[in-house]
């Protein structure tokens, strides 16, 4: 039997390290993409969170004396000094404004509010169920940009 010859051990020996080289060279960049995309699913997976947290439904009784609109105006004016405090918003609290957004349905009256604070203006969807005497209201985040898609839709119970 043949012994084979020096030069071509040294190149199979260096063909077999290429081919090594670049089997791992694949595997780092094909886990390195997976992992570059992971952090931005993150982001994006908790600030669906806080987009959620922040539209969450509140409610408030519609108090003795108040109307529809100034009571949910009323309840919605607290809940932002709350979030003003919790430095959720930026203050100070300069107006609250409710109207009506559309016919009653099943006793639940629909209004669109906007809540102006440090000059900027935060729009809120409210609904005052008469027969339970209960206000529901969300805030509306706008999505990030101007011709994107909400990013979380609004509960249901804060529409009519």
């Amino acid at each position: 039997m043949r012994r084979i010859p020096l030069w071509a051990r040294w190149l199979g020996t260096l063909l077999a390290f290429a081919l090594l080289i670049f089997a791992i060279h694949t595997v780092v960049r094909v886990s390195g993409a997976s992992s570059e995309g992971s952090p931005e699913a993150e982001i994006n997976r908790v600030s669906e969170i806080v987009i959620a947290q922040d539209q969450a439904p509140h409610t408030a009784p519609l108090l003795p004396g108040d109307t529809a609109r100034s009571g949910l105006q009323s309840a919605i004016a607290a809940d932002v000094r709350n979030r003003i405090r919790r430095e959720e918003l930026t203050g100070p609290l300069q107006s609250v404004r409710c109207a009506p957004s559309g016919p009653p349905q099943a006793g639940r009256r629909p209004f669109s509010c906007t809540v102006r604070s440090a000059s900027i203006s935060f729009p809120f969807l409210g609904v005052v169920d008469e027969r339970a005497e209960t206000l529901t209201w969300c805030k509306r985040d706008p999505p990030p940009a101007s011709n994107a898609p909400p990013t979380a839709p609004i509960s249901s119970s804060c529409r009519a």
